[in-house]
């Protein structure tokens, strides 16, 4: 009988292993490596940049190979990007060469100490949690990711939700598309537990949702090609990104969650 720790670390390596056969397969770009949606990594990437200012200690966890942490670290002071992959980080690396603020470091969200990484006045979690096997693990990264921050500082969080990819998938059945498949290491966080359990640590500041996008790229797109498949990087999905950065409709389709948090003095 294989315990629950066991169980973790098997799941750990299988995700690992996926994630480190990505990051060495050299027909994928660094935006692609770790997400083919290339529209939307430009949107969450756009949806970021606000919340960040000039004087941030950054850290990005779950970086992969870095491209939204190079895209964002010229927006802060310092920023630390760690990952578990060290192919992945690799990448990271050879792509920040003669950039001073921005570093690379192996680490995992479930074992994240400040007294070796120090704090931040933010960090980011962009599909990172998503790959953890359980709620309970995704629990304790987000407690984790918590540690790092000082009373005041920021969680970015955006990560994939139960309740929107639902949604999603009503629409596109009634609308006579098949149901999106499901992602075997994915583990999308369903809402009525992770706000409640954010709120333990930290406050909501501002909450942003990729409805649009998601409306756009997943039913019109598919439903206008038919029965040609839909490809990422089309014309469609980039103004598709382009209004979901102006325009908050269709949450309740929309498959992230993207919240800003600032960490509570108690």
């Amino acid at each position: 009988m294989i315990s629950a720790i066991e169980g973790a670390f098997v799941q750990d390596s299988r995700v690992k292993n996926f994630w480190e056969a990505r990051a060495q397969d050299q027909s994928l770009t660094d935006a692609e490596a770790t997400h083919q949606d290339v529209w939307q990594r430009w949107l969450e990437i756009e949806t970021i940049k606000p919340f960040l200012r000039p004087t941030d200690r950054m850290i990005d966890v779950g970086c992969g190979s870095g491209y939204a942490t190079r895209l964002l670290a010229p927006l802060v002071r310092e920023t630390l990007g760690i990952d578990f992959s060290e192919s992945m980080l690799a990448r990271a690396r050879a792509a920040a060469t003669g950039k001073p603020n921005l570093r690379f470091e192996v680490g995992n969200a479930l074992d994240l100490n400040p007294s070796a990484l120090g704090t931040f006045d933010v960090a980011l979690s962009v599909r990172c949690l998503i790959n953890l096997e359980s709620w309970d693990l995704q629990q304790r990264a987000i407690a984790n990711i918590a540690k790092l921050l000082p009373p005041g500082g920021r969680f970015i969080f955006v990560e994939g939700l139960a309740h929107g990819r639902r949604g999603l998938n009503a629409l596109r059945t009634r609308m006579g598309l098949s149901e999106m498949p499901a992602v075997w290491h994915y583990v999308h966080s369903e809402e009525s537990a992770l706000i409640p359990y954010l709120a333990r640590f930290s406050t909501l500041d501002a909450r942003r949702h990729f409805g649009v996008y998601d409306f756009v790229s997943r039913i019109v797109h598919p439903m206008t090609v038919a029965p040609e498949p839909p490809v990422y990087d089309s014309p469609i999905n980039r103004t598709a990104a382009q209004l979901a950065v102006q325009l908050q409709d269709f949450g309740a389709v929309s498959r992230v969650a993207f919240l800003v948090l600032s960490r509570r003095t108690t």
